[in-house]
């Protein structure tokens, strides 16, 4: 199977890794945490249909994207996903072959569901996403504001989202939508307790976009290892996270 998706490759040596962005941003958001693991690491980072180098590749659906994706981040030793990346990473891990999973600032079910009460309430979702076709660039400023909001140097996030904010290529806006929809759909609760990879949660200690405490919950439930970065939102990469996250992959046991 031909790779369908443009992606970026960093490192001559290591664990295999693949790392997958999350709703608003591309690749290049991550830049920091993917520097950092190609120090150690053979990274790919392929672009989610919609975004950055693959602006002009669409799919129908979350299963169409998983497709799209498995040829990129089949030989990984290593899936790790931030937010929505999260959902893929599990999704994906469940057709292939890898050692290890981690969801950065992400839990397997993005929405409050039967005994899953600390995700994110239908009202605040709707609140956020509401008239997201006719200003999408408005909502992409919000979901910077939340992702900054808690984080004890919340300038240096909102910068970091700043930059790409108005950069081309701009996401799609249909990926815009489609990625909220998935958000709000996608329960991956009893596929992650199904993997047979070691599992890895790093969250912001004060993350509002995501709960710590959802992600938490899932870490437990798993068996799963979990670190809350103190003082960090929803970027815990830029407050230290980076390098926790390569010492887990290059672990050996």
């Amino acid at each position: 199977m031909s790779e369908a998706l443009a992606c970026q490759r960093l490192g001559m040596r290591g664990p295999r890794v693949a790392l997958l962005h999350g709703w608003g941003w591309d690749g290049r958001l991550l830049a920091p945490l993917t520097r950092a693991l190609g120090t150690h690491c053979r990274v790919v980072q392929p672009d989610l249909p919609g975004y950055g180098r693959n602006l002009d590749v669409s799919c129908s659906a979350f299963d169409e994207c998983v497709d799209l994706l498995l040829p990129v981040l089949d030989g990984a030793d290593v899936l790790a996903g931030w937010s929505l990346g999260g959902l893929l990473a599990i999704a994906c891990a469940q057709r292939l072959s890898v050692r290890r999973v981690a969801l950065i600032g992400a839990t397997p079910c993005f929405m409050q569901a039967p005994g899953w009460p600390d995700g994110m309430t239908e009202e605040r979702f709707n609140a956020f996403a509401d008239a997201l076709d006719e200003q999408p660039q408005r909502r992409r400023t919000r979901f910077a504001a939340l992702s900054a909001l808690g984080d004890h140097d919340a300038r240096s996030v909102r910068a970091a989202m700043a930059s790409l904010l108005e950069v081309p290529p701009q996401p799609a806006p249909a990926a815009l939508t489609q990625g909220l929809a998935w958000l709000r759909d996608q329960d991956r609760r009893p596929a992650l307790a199904e993997l047979r990879a070691k599992l890895f949660f790093l969250h912001g200690e004060q993350d509002r976009v995501v709960s710590a405490a959802a992600a938490r919950a899932a870490a437990q439930s798993s068996g799963a290892r979990w670190h809350a970065v103190p003082g960090a939102g929803h970027l815990p990469w830029l407050r230290g996270g980076a390098t926790v996250l390569r010492d887990w992959v290059c672990a050996d046991d």
